[in-house]
């Protein structure tokens, strides 16, 4: 937990401080680490809520669970789960746009143009998670505080959405990388060597 969370926040000191300049998958690369390292907290409350009980979970389950340490936990994991599967949606997008229309430079993503697909993200993240708090599902059902309530047809509709999102979200990746490999493959297409080199990195990420 704590390696994660050192990990993540070397990488943000590393690109945002780095002499070269910020560029798109950069950018894209910080908010990644952001992300995971949101996780990483997640990880660490659940783990010191381990501690704290010795075995011994049964007799503090209801206070920690209706607690607002519970929310704050479900609020950590859900924000940082949704930003970092958008996020790599968006760089896989971002790579696959840059080398199927390398030649075209007007076609570029610019920097201001990532700030905003990001920004889109951000909101859409802290809606989601932000969600449970307001009884839409909730956090208070397991111990681990993710939103599992089924109770409601609310609650049902908010897990639904997640699970088909996620699943969209993998399938425009798997596709994108797909259709990568076989553009680096055709002879006739033209991609920088640093291009390939980045979408095979993220392909493995």
């Amino acid at each position: 937990n704590i390696l994660a969370i050192m990990g993540n926040l070397v990488v943000l000191i590393i690109l945002v401080s780095s002499q070269y300049k910020l560029t798109v998958p950069r950018f894209l690369m910080c908010n990644l680490a952001f992300a995971d390292f949101c996780t990483g907290i997640y990880l660490l409350l659940i783990a010191i809520k381990d501690v704290q009980t010795q075995s011994q979970y049964y007799n503090y389950a209801i206070d920690w669970q209706t607690g607002a340490g519970c929310s704050a936990a479900g609020f950590f994991t859900v924000f940082a789960s949704e930003l970092s599967i958008y996020t790599l949606t968006v760089i896989t997008l971002e790579r696959w746009h840059t080398i199927t229309y390398a030649m075209e430079l007007d076609r570029k993503v610019r920097f201001r143009h990532a700030v905003v697909i990001m920004l889109v993200g951000w909101i859409f993240a802290f809606t989601i998670a932000l969600l449970p708090i307001f009884e839409v599902s909730s956090y208070m059902k397991v111990s681990i505080c993710l939103p599992m309530d089924i109770e409601t047809p609310l609650a049902q509709a908010y897990i639904m959405f997640l699970l088909v999102l996620n699943i969209l979200a993998f399938i425009i990746i798997c596709t994108c990388y797909i259709s990568i490999y076989f553009t680096v493959r055709n002879p006739n297409v033209f991609s920088s060597n640093s291009d390939t080199k980045i979408a095979k990195r993220m392909a493995i990420l």
